[in-house]
């Protein structure tokens, strides 16, 4: 169980979170949050090309009908392009001028394989992925540290994702999980013994220093422990729900989570992915369930006056082919949108569209016009500053596309 703790009083003294403890990192006050879709969604049905007659006849039993299709009404609407009846929150969103999509964003990896290319884009190199072992946001945490916060970094999940590895991390998938697991005794007495076990006699001067900081960061989170993890009335009470959550307090509690994870599974549809009318369909409950999240995720940002200052973007590993199967689905293919949502975007679609006629495609794939590093280095640069690029992403071009703007 997690325990209510307070900074204890012990023989290591516990640095506690301050305007000049983020000072010490560079922190602009805006937070990344890099959300994967694991599994390869769909694309064209999240984000249906219902102004391209080829597509209806790629997908007679699966495409969103266009008149299923929730139009796309601000900037950037132009009749090529709906969301999927289940997207009502991405979709007013948009609207507000709130979200850039990427509709044909890819790696150059066309292996079709799950594992190579999640690995690969989880890296930052996905055409040389063989050559690293740490991750694009490790990277650049790693090469701007400096009196870091623990909570600089944060995966919201059960375990640390592979795109911030070279970098220590905290990672949790509730609210109590922040918190001290002491086994029924008393906290503030766990705390000291701790505190007085990790001196630098005792342990030496850098063991003491991590003992330190961890154990700071314990005292810094009691209040938000103690206050409990319930959700709160109409929370979405998904797994993807539930991990948003508790991102969202830590935001808003002030802690300066500069670069934040989120993984997102349940995208392998190679079959049954459903009619989009029917809203037990297995595409649109994944749909759905995504959207849910991340429009809570955002109202509750915009009510704690952050929307300005998060921007989410998603993204996954590949999409699913334009022709679907004989089992009611699509397979792996090639090309999918990536959204930003939130601070600084250029709303709108970008980045062109190849399209989805035969003779347009790329193995009977949807083509990549715009590399996923793209717009992560134009998220570095703009949103969190990121002046390095080439030791981000080693070998690649990371010429700004221009749908964001120059973060405050």
């Amino acid at each position: 169980m997690a325990g209510s703790l307070t900074a204890a009083a012990g023989a290591v003294a516990l640095p506690a979170f301050s305007p000049d403890v983020a000072a010490a990192a560079p922190y602009n006050g805006n937070t990344l949050v890099s959300m994967f879709l694991r599994g390869g969604c769909d694309g064209l049905s999240l984000f249906p090309p219902v102004g391209h007659p080829a597509y209806f006849d790629a997908r007679p039993a699966v495409a969103v009908p266009a008149e299923a299709a929730l139009p796309l009404s601000g900037p950037g609407a132009d009749g090529d392009f709906g969301w999927h009846p289940g997207a009502t929150k991405l979709s007013a969103l948009f609207d507000a001028g709130r979200v850039a999509v990427v509709p044909a964003a890819g790696s150059p990896d066309h292996s079709r394989s799950h594992f190579d290319c999640q690995d690969g884009i989880d890296k930052g190199v996905p055409d040389n992925r063989l050559s690293r072992h740490d991750g694009w946001i490790g990277r650049f945490l790693a090469s701007t540290s400096s009196g870091d916060h623990p909570l600089r970094a944060f995966s919201a999940g059960s375990g640390l994702a592979p795109a911030m590895r070279g970098y220590p991390g905290i990672s949790a998938s509730s609210v109590d999980q922040l918190g001290l697991s002491t086994w029924g005794e008393d906290p503030e007495w766990v705390m000291d013994m701790l505190a007085s076990g990790y001196t630098a006699d005792a342990a030496g001067a850098d063991l003491a220093g991590w003992a330190g900081t961890t154990l700071g960061a314990l005292g810094e989170l009691a209040p938000l422990v103690a206050a409990g993890g319930d959700l709160p009335d109409g929370w979405p009470t998904s797994s993807t729900g539930r991990l948003f959550f508790t991102l969202a307090r830590l935001l808003e509690e002030g802690f300066p989570v500069q670069a934040a994870t989120l993984d997102v599974g349940g995208w392998d549809h190679h079959d049954q992915m459903g009619d989009a009318t029917d809203v037990n369909g297995r595409t649109r409950r994944q749909i759905a369930m995504l959207d849910e999240a991340v429009g809570a995720f955002m109202a509750r940002m915009d009510a704690a006056g952050l929307g300005e200052r998060v921007t989410l973007v998603a993204m996954t590993e590949f999409g699913r082919r334009v022709a679907e199967n004989s089992s009611g689905g699509a397979d792996h293919g090639h090309a999918a949108p990536m959204l930003v949502v939130g601070g600084g975007v250029v709303p709108g679609v970008h980045g062109g569209y190849p399209g989805v006629s035969p003779d347009d495609l790329d193995r009977g794939d949807l083509a990549v016009t715009v590399d996923q590093r793209t717009v992560l280095s134009e998220l570095l640069a703009k949103r969190l500053g990121a002046g390095d690029l080439a030791a981000v992403f080693p070998g690649f071009d990371t010429a700004p596309a221009g749908f964001l703007g120059v973060a405050s």
